[in-house]
């Protein structure tokens, strides 16, 4: 999958590892899983209702799809536009009221 991203002109880093230093946090957030538009997508972190944070990395040709909340083929992920999809998870952590849990 990374030699047809690199036909298709796309360059994605190969990760290993989740990066350092990243600037996402779950600050300000709600609670649940959110792509990481500096890594391309290729890390998504978890934001518990306390606020804590756990980061991981989606295996290789793969990045976060935010709109399903799974890692999935490159191809089927427009990762820029996952920041306007964050919204999606407002439906996580509530009872049937509309309630944090």
């Amino acid at each position: 999958c990374f030699a047809l991203a690199q036909e298709q002109g796309l360059e994605y880093p190969t990760y290993n590892e989740v990066p350092q230093g990243l600037s996402f946090t779950c600050n300000q957030r709600g609670p649940g899983y959110y792509a990481d538009v500096e890594t391309q997508c290729q890390v998504w972190h978890w934001c518990l209702p306390s606020g804590q944070q756990f980061s991981f990395l989606c295996p290789n040709g793969t990045v976060f799809n935010q709109n399903f909340r799974v890692c999935d083929w490159y191809y089927n992920v427009d990762c820029p536009s996952s920041t306007d999809l964050y919204g999606i998870n407002d439906d996580l952590y509530k009872d049937k009221d509309g309630n944090y849990i």
